[in-house]
């Protein structure tokens, strides 16, 4: 028998999963951005948060892709069956959710548009595709890709079978990736795939026949950890002196090798994150990141446009993120942690089954391979 992921891997991966929702939490309350793309013309608040929250915080989406992809195809035997069930399963953890928290975002819009006498031109096929395809809740996009990367692991698998296909499939992927190439049209204001979490989440396809590399990152020596933060840090920090107001959320402002050090910079960064999780798995911790994808899915709307209004009215906005960030991640996750033990029931509903509970027993149960996963390894390497 092959040993799957290792204990001390499990335990990295769910406090990548609490790090990454912080790095969004920062994301979407960031309060800042250089106007120029001269680092000159910028005030030291924003460079600090287009240094942190533009660019640091940006290997959390392709981290969450990753490990998306890894744990779909690590217990994957390739059958219908098999991905008739797992498909089923989403349903409850991914689809759910997020048709929960659209409906509670749609309802909180409407009833802000009533509020402050605004009409709400929409007509019906409108209104449904707000609520259904692009709810007032940003952070859901990243859960509708999920849903359709979980629809497309057949196709994924098949193109990553063998070692030349899946070079060949990375190798494409990454090049469209790296220049920032969108080929799937827009639906409802969003790309039907975003580039990056098809390639990542194909990254975790690959890597799950990779399970010896993933557990040995996690013995890497402490200055392995210290250079791979160096040299994220590094590359954020080239990428913001030559172009400060840098952006490619369906915008191009960027230059080509901006561009070509920002995307380098994710990919050092996820090396560099897992490496330093493999060093932070403490039982309290191990315990909060069962509350991450709570946090996750209540952060941003409705409590976002609540923060702003608050913000307005008694300081400077521009400052605001360096207050209302810290305090609005740590109310989310100590609010998801007193839900979990008072209505344990309707928290693990909600989040699709992930509790403080499970995160707990998921870190400490090692996992034997089956016979068809270890035979797929063979014929992979």
């Amino acid at each position: 028998m092959a040993a799957d992921l290792s204990k001390h891997a499990k335990q990295t991966f769910q406090i990548v999963s609490l790090l990454a929702t912080v790095m969004v939490v920062g994301i979407h309350y960031k309060t800042d951005v250089p106007n120029t793309p001269s680092v000159h013309d910028a005030t030291w608040n924003e460079l600090l948060q287009e240094f942190w929250l533009g660019g640091i915080a940006r290997v959390a989406v392709p981290m969450f892709a990753l490990t998306a992809g890894l744990f779909y195809f690590r217990s994957d035997d390739g059958t219908w069956a098999c991905y008739r069930k797992k498909f089923s399963q989403r349903c409850r953890t991914i689809a759910f959710p997020y048709f929960v928290v659209a409906s509670i975002a749609m309802a909180s819009w409407l009833l802000m548009q009533r509020l402050q006498s605004q009409p709400v031109d929409m007509n019906v096929a409108e209104f449904l595709s707000a609520w259904m395809l692009r709810p007032p809740a940003e952070q859901l996009w990243f859960l509708r890709d999920l849903m359709i990367l979980v629809a497309i692991t057949p196709l994924i698998g098949c193109s990553t079978a063998t070692p030349i296909r899946a070079v060949i499939t990375a190798t494409g992927l990454t090049a469209a990736w790296m220049l920032n190439w969108q080929p799937l049209p827009i639906v409802a204001g969003w790309h039907v795939l975003q580039m990056e979490t098809l390639l990542f989440f194909t990254v975790g396809c690959i890597a799950s026949r990779r399970i010896s590399w993933i557990n040995s990152i996690v013995h890497w020596p402490a200055r392995c950890s210290v250079a791979l933060c160096g040299i994220w840090g590094g590359l954020v920090a080239i990428r913001v002196w030559m172009r400060a107001d840098f952006d490619i959320w369906y915008l191009n402002d960027y230059s080509l090798s901006s561009l070509l050090v920002h995307q380098c910079s994710i990919v050092v960064g996820c090396l560099a994150i897992f490496a330093v999780a493999s060093r932070l798995c403490a039982r309290p911790l191990l315990r909060l990141s069962g509350v991450s994808f709570f946090v996750f899915l209540i952060h941003e709307f409705p409590p976002r446009a609540v923060v702003e209004r608050l913000v307005e009215t008694v300081g400077d906005p521009s400052l605001s993120c360096w207050i209302v960030f810290p305090i609005v991640a740590a109310s989310c996750y100590a609010l998801g942690d007193w839900i979990s033990k008072t209505s344990p029931t309707s928290f693990a509903i909600l989040t699709g089954g992930r509790t403080p509970a499970r995160a707990e027993e998921l870190s400490g149960r090692e996992r034997i391979v089956a016979p068809v996963d270890q035979a797929r390894e063979r014929f992979a390497s």
